[in-house]
């Protein structure tokens, strides 16, 4: 009878470690769009993250990439991936400010977060979880892969001639994607033409473009924007950083075992970490390779300033009127970057980032407005 007993035993445990092996031996392929041609490194961090997932599954989770323009345009993947054409897609939020204003403050926003408030208000002040609340609006959830130190900013041709004051934007046809740039460039005068990044190049060399901003420097330098400008105009007040992340289908997601999907949310933010050393590190790289190219490198006048964050903060209120999920993630934005203000003085000159002038302003009109 003992015997008997011990030979069930073995029998049950032998089920069970083989349908844990099972679990985790599943094949499981995704499909795996991008708003990135092979041109933009801005792909970095989706790569990595493929990578990871294939390595901590023993390649039993495989993760197929498809760049912009194979499958679908740039500016498709949205639906795509919300209907589950394509399991995941890789992103930058702002594109997606036609569906909700709150996207656009998630990829970037003038003299806004710089890559390490992206890190801290994601991670630590819940931002990733009104991310995920946002997409899953869509039939998706969201992992961040990464952010981008300050963009490079606006790069005109030799024709357009450089940018160094407010009077300089009027009449100039520069591409920037943002809706909230788009406003404000429209303030001062200037022609904001919204264009996705694999266009960018021949609409400057066949004159449609005086010039465009697309992101840091090496990603700038990958594109070959050192052959079709001759200036760069410096610091990028309208873009401190960009947010890229991967948009994943929610019914593709919940499919996956509880372990594949640990192993999903790590390997975005390994990648993440990875990816935004790969862009601060090009960013330093790439400015020997702009200026031996002949580029001529100015700094707008800090006088413009005080008008453009001016013009950033009435944007902020006007959106906030208009869609209460961004009113909510405008605040919660806004309480993080106060929250963090004093620390952020206290650290000067070897801290992070800067604290934008319209952060009190704002506040009082979500607070009149009465936004939780």
């Amino acid at each position: 009878m003992r015997k008997y007993k011990w030979l069930i035993f073995v029998a049950v445990v032998a089920v069970v470690l083989a349908f844990g092996t099972t679990a985790m031996a599943k094949k499981i392929k995704w499909k795996m769009g991008s708003t990135w041609t092979p041109a933009i490194n801005l792909y970095k961090g989706e790569k990595l993250m493929i990578k990871y997932v294939g390595e901590m599954t023993d390649g039993n989770f495989e993760i197929k990439w498809f760049p912009s323009g194979s499958l679908m345009k740039a500016f498709e993947y949205f639906d795509a991936c919300s209907k589950g054409v394509v399991d995941a897609a890789g992103d930058w939020p702002s594109y997606w400010a036609s569906k909700d204003p709150a996207f656009d403050f998630l990829g970037s926003f003038p003299f806004g977060f710089d890559n390490l408030d992206y890190i801290t208000w994601m991670y630590d002040f819940g931002g990733l979880e009104i991310m995920q609340e946002l997409y899953g609006k869509y039939g998706m959830t969201y992992f961040s892969v990464g952010a981008t130190p300050a963009e490079s900013g606006f790069r005109t041709t030799a024709k357009a001639g450089p940018i160094t004051t407010l009077a300089d934007f009027k009449g100039k046809k520069l591409r920037t994607p943002s809706r909230a740039t788009i406003w404000i460039l429209k303030q001062i005068g200037a022609a904001p033409i919204k264009l996705p990044g694999g266009e960018i190049y021949l609409a400057v060399e066949r004159g449609t473009l005086d010039g465009a901003e697309f992101s840091s420097p090496g990603i700038d330098w990958s594109m070959g924007f050192a052959e079709i400008t001759k200036y760069w105009t410096a610091p990028a007040w309208f873009q401190p950083s960009s947010q890229v992340g991967v948009m994943v289908n929610l019914k593709s997601y919940n499919a996956l075992p509880k372990t594949y999907k640990i192993i999903l949310k790590y390997a975005a933010q390994a990648a993440s970490l990875k990816a935004m050393a790969f862009f601060e590190g090009e960013s330093g790289r790439s400015i020997e390779r702009f200026v031996e190219k002949g580029t001529k490198i100015v700094k707008m006048k800090e006088e413009a300033f005080a008008k453009l964050e001016e013009l950033a903060g009435e944007y902020c209120i006007m959106q906030a009127k208009k869609s209460k999920f961004y009113a909510r993630l405008l605040k919660s934005q806004m309480m993080y970057l106060k929250e963090y203000k004093d620390w952020r003085e206290l650290s000067k000159p070897f801290g992070h980032g800067q604290t934008p002038p319209y952060v009190d302003k704002v506040l009082a009109a979500l607070d009149k407005m009465g936004v939780q």
